[in-house]
């Protein structure tokens, strides 16, 4: 008997999850193919329950080397989605079929991560995914904007030094493994539906891992190319505030440091309002930099850059010194004091370091030396990979009368939303450009391109963002003053503006909108065009990404168009289309790889023993 708080129509089922090890390796490293074989005795499953779960340790040296030992992380934001470059679905059998393939997965992971995301959302993939989100103990205070790779508090990638003094040299040895439980952000596997895997004769996952200088990154509040203010500050060499303000340039013969007006030290001390904090709880463990990490520092006020604060030898080598101890220093001075390795002099004994400049309080910002060695070589170790299926158990008169069914010539189909990625090329010199996308889906639904820098760099630039595309600028700085740009270590992950005025698409014979759309103030970094937000808004929802906030738009920039309207489809095919991009005024910088998305709807049909993909 049915009532208002029954319905007829459920039915019991069991839920257990199962886990698909990876086949063929027990560890994986950059550029190396992972393939799940779920099995079709599973039977039915529920995707958007199961996730792909692994053990990952980052490395940053090579074996020997000296000065590059400086912290690294994944790319905050995407975590270990950052891994997958590329990610393919096929059907099981003898007669495999491409269910569905991503191409660049992580660029197109890297929009909704950045746009559909709110500090619950972080949080919980902060405990998942291995993104790392903002702390306020490792705050910057400086006119900085918040950061997720500046967080030593909460950082699962390396453990926290010790609290009042730090002598350990930060190596391969103080990376730690970080699991990560993935959801897999396609079609299949973002669907709310069971799928039924028995009747496709099993699923077969392929992952390609990405390169390991695109997906690991240096902390911002070390990096002399990104939030610069937000790194730490020289204070003086002994320790007081409000001392007389300048090192003066320093003559030909080491000095024995008396005060601050003198030309040579071994240690000095950093401000502590925007990293170190007030009290000894605080300790070490919110300063950035390592023991046995080069450093320099950057004149806040002329973007000067001083490699040396130089070694102290009669010969006037310009080695950068090393980092031997951090400590906290109590009482008077409640601040960071920092050692550097000793200088070895001319003729023998130790000496100190000199300024090849005048260092004055407040304006002399530390940063890393050990970023610009080219033998930085990041990399990471996958382990203990394997596939967790939501496991779905049907009631046995459910499976008889599917099995039934589909043995008297029954069908189902199985629908899901899904992506293909259109990739072209555009080089620098091309300040109007015709993109020809050649779209072949018949249930469009919008279109997302990413433009994203194509450059070929050293492994420390893109880890940096040296040379790369300056994404907005910090504390009211000029858009002249390039060295105080946030420079985009995301290089060849997010979209880039670069410059580029207008844009409009071509396609069913008319332009679309019929009017450009113009980004000139998006571009210009000190401003923002409404009408692509509300154009990419629009393509965002289609593609069933939910915005929760628009603000990214200068980090990753995109170009969005819905092709339909609430549950409506587009067929696309044979419509000739076109993206026209202009770069009036100013010719873009970089050559672009542009990553077009193409959000559509795909069924997979069942026919007894046969399976057909329809797109």
């Amino acid at each position: 008997m049915s009532g208002f708080w029954t319905s007829e129509d459920k039915i019991p089922i069991e839920q257990k999850k199962v886990s698909v090890p990876a086949e063929h390796g027990l560890e994986y490293s950059p550029g190396q193919k992972i393939e799940f074989h779920i099995p079709p005795g599973i039977g039915f499953f529920q995707p958007k329950e199961s996730y792909l779960k692994f053990d990952v340790k980052l490395s940053g040296q090579e074996s020997g080397t000296l000065g590059e030992n400086t912290k690294l992380q994944l790319d905050g934001t995407l975590g270990g989605q950052v891994l997958i470059k590329d990610l393919r679905v096929y059907s099981g059998g003898a007669g495999r079929i491409l269910l569905e393939e991503y191409q660049n997965y992580n660029v197109l992971t890297a929009v909704k991560y950045d746009y559909e995301s709110n500090e619950s959302i972080r949080a919980k993939r902060a405990l998942t995914e291995g993104c790392v989100e903002h702390s306020d103990k490792t705050r910057s205070t400086l006119g900085v904007k918040q950061d997720c790779q500046n967080n030593l508090s909460t950082n699962p990638y390396f453990a926290e030094p010790p609290q009042a003094v730090d002598t350990a040299k930060f190596e391969n040895a103080s990376y730690q493994k970080v699991k990560c439980l993935l959801p897999l952000n396609t079609g299949i596997f973002s669907n709310d539906k069971i799928f039924p895997v028995g009747m496709t004769d099993g699923l077969i996952v392929e992952i390609i891992l990405e390169e390991a200088n695109r997906a690991v990154k240096v902390l911002d509040t070390t990096n002399q190319h990104r939030k610069l203010w937000a790194n730490p500050v020289f204070l003086s060499s002994n320790g007081i505030f409000g001392t007389p303000a300048a090192i003066a340039t320093p003559n030909s013969t080491p000095q024995t440091p008396t005060g601050d007006n003198n030309g040579a030290f071994v240690d000095f001390f950093v401000r502590r309002d925007n990293l170190t904090g007030v009290n000894a709880s605080v300790g070490t463990s919110n300063f950035p930099f390592s023991v046995g990490e080069e450093i320099a520092f950057i004149n806040g006020s002329t973007g000067v850059y001083n490699p040396s604060i130089a070694n102290g030898s009669v010969s006037g080598s310009a080695s950068p010194p090393l980092i031997s101890k951090i400590e906290y220093v109590e009482g008077a001075f409640n601040c960071i004091k920092v050692t550097l390795q000793g200088a070895t002099l001319a003729g023998g004994g130790a000496g100190q370091y000199r300024p090849t400049a005048a260092f004055v309080e407040g304006q002399m910002i530390m940063v890393s030396a050990s970023h610009d060695r080219a033998t930085l070589k990041p990399s990471y170790q996958i382990s203990d990979c394997e596939f967790i299926c939501q496991q779905v158990t049907m009631p046995q008169g459910y499976t008889s009368k599917l099995s039934s069914m589909m043995k008297s010539g029954g069908s189902m189909n199985y629908d899901f939303s899904s992506y293909r990625n259109y990739k072209v090329s555009q080089i620098s010199s091309e300040v109007v450009a015709t993109l020809r996308l050649p779209l072949n889906e018949s249930r469009a639904k919008s279109v997302l391109c990413v433009p994203t820098n194509a450059v070929v760099a050293p492994d420390n630039e893109y880890m940096t963002g040296k040379n790369m595309y300056v994404e907005d600028f910090e504390c009211g700085a000029p858009v002249t003053s390039t060295w105080m740009g946030n420079h985009s270590s995301r290089t060849g992950l997010v979209g880039i503006a670069d410059n580029i005025t207008q844009y409009q698409l071509f396609y069913d014979g008319r332009l679309n909108p019929n009017r450009k759309v113009v980004c000139s103030k998006t571009s210009s970094k000190i401003s923002v065009d409404a009408q692509p937000l509300i154009e990419l808004e629009k393509a965002l929802v289609m593609g069933d990404i939910t915005p929760y906030s628009l603000m990214p738009f200068r980090k990753n920039f995109v170009i969005g168009r819905a092709l339909s309207l609430q549950s409506g489809v587009y067929d696309a095919r044979g419509k000739d289309f076109q993206l026209q991009v202009e770069y009036l005024g100013t010719a873009p910088a970089f050559n672009k790889l542009w990553n077009c998305f193409c959000c559509h709807v795909r069924t997979i049909q069942i026919k007894g023993d046969s399976i057909s993909l329809i797109t």
